[in-house]
């Protein structure tokens, strides 16, 4: 594991001796057994598929999680004298202030395992019981960067590649946390790539690098924020621009007037339905008739687990089943199959492997603009977008359930009922 800090400067000049006395030490180091137990915590959550490890303090132990395809699973107790050593070591590699344990703090690091470099971001915060240390795995070698394998439905792949080859204009993707906008975004970016076309990005963090790609980091400590970047990324000739989210009202407003410049612009919102996003921008105080000029689409997506290959199973569909399928008026044939989770080897016994991006997505119709400069409500653009052939979330999953792909359950867990 390698802490990700600048080299000290008046290491440079060591001598065979102290080179010799360094490994000696860090071969005393690895023998320890806090370090031992930090290093298969982290390798196990990696070989697991794990996007996120959770240590956490208990009255009397110390609770390891990993979340698996989007869902925790309890790994691990460590006895509660492990507690102080585990975060210590944890806070070492990150080139965190070890001595501080009242504030929340941020850093990251890097560890090779299966012969690949793998970045984990940490954060640190303290609760009643001791400090909670939450680990994002950024495993590159796991990331599809490719629009085509991401698992959209048909026509919200053609609509975002027609839309990003516009000349400017807004692009949005929508969603709860962890339900993968920003690989969207990157896939969209390397969709655009081009040695023609200056693209520049501003995130908190930067979480893949991005080869041809520059990429800006906020640090809203010395005011580097998305909005103040974002108008000096403008004086930089940018054909294409990532803003890693739109969380204000400054932020928006000059995102806005980028995409009304000569510009595609990328970026996020949290919320829920793609219809949701319009209102949303209209709630942070855009003005309705700069959101209609310059939205060109707008795609909100969750991400579905997918059945384990090796072992799920057939069964029947049952009445309440069929019911959801006629709701959303989706066919199925008379001897169609319904697949079940069982749970193998393969995958950890959860019965799923991997998960795919279910989406809904609205093209800005010259029909949705009217509504959104008449602020018309949610309800009023969703039921426009459904006129126009937008399919819902919950439908598109529904029709994963059809093809066997996931479980009707899954479907249920991650959409609302329109």
């Amino acid at each position: 594991m390698e802490p990700n800090k600048p080299l000290d400067p008046k290491g440079a000049d060591k001598t065979k001796e102290g080179s010799a006395s360094a490994e000696i030490s860090q071969i005393l180091l690895e023998q320890d057994p806090l370090v031992q137990t930090v290093h298969k915590i982290v390798i196990d959550g990696i070989e697991q598929r794990a996007s996120d490890i959770l240590i956490e303090p208990l009255d009397t132990e110390v609770q390891i999680r990993y979340r698996i395809d989007g869902v925790l699973y309890s790994s691990l107790l460590l006895p509660k004298t492990y507690q102080e050593g585990v975060i210590s070591r944890i806070k070492v590699l990150s080139g965190l202030d070890i001595s501080e344990h009242r504030l929340p703090q941020d850093g990251r690091f890097k560890i090779k395992a299966k012969e690949s470099e793998v970045d984990l971001r940490v954060s640190v915060i303290p609760s009643s019981l001791g400090e909670k240390i939450a680990l994002r795995i950024l495993d590159k070698s796991r990331v599809t960067l490719d629009i085509n394998k991401l698992g959209f439905d048909a026509r919200t792949l053609e609509l975002f590649k027609r839309n990003s080859l516009k000349p400017f204009g807004m692009i949005l993707v929508c969603g709860p946390t962890g339900s993968g906008k920003t690989t969207t975004l990157y896939s969209i970016l390397k969709y655009l790539d081009s040695v023609e076309k200056n693209i520049v990005t501003v995130e908190d963090p930067v979480e893949y690098q991005l080869h041809g790609i520059n990429q800006v980091a906020v640090y809203e400590e010395i005011g580097l924020t998305f909005a103040s970047t974002l108008r000096s990324i403008l004086r930089q000739d940018p054909n294409v621009i990532l803003v890693g989210e739109i969380r204000d009202f400054e932020t928006a407003d000059t995102a806005v007037k980028a995409a009304l410049t000569g510009h595609i612009l990328l970026s996020t919102l949290h919320t829920i339905s793609a219809s949701g996003a319009l209102v949303r921008l209209v709630n942070m105080g855009v003005e309705p008739f700069l959101i209609a000029s310059s939205c060109l689409f707008i795609v909100s997506q969750v991400l579905v687990r997918l059945l384990c290959p090796e072992c799920k199973e057939a069964g029947r569909f049952s009445d309440s089943v069929l019911e959801e399928f006629k709701a959303y008026n989706i066919a199925l044939d008379k001897d169609a199959v319904l697949y079940n989770k069982k749970g193998c080897k393969a995958c950890n016994n959860t019965g799923f492997k991997g998960r795919m991006a279910v989406g809904e997505s609205i093209e800005i119709s010259p029909a949705i603009k009217e509504l959104i400069t008449g602020n018309a409500s949610e309800q009023d653009i969703r039921q426009a977008a459904a006129k126009e052939d937008m399919v819902s979330l919950r439908e598109n999953g529904l029709l994963l359930v059809r093809d066997g792909l996931t479980t009707i359950e899954e479907v249920l867990r991650v959409t609302s009922m329109e």
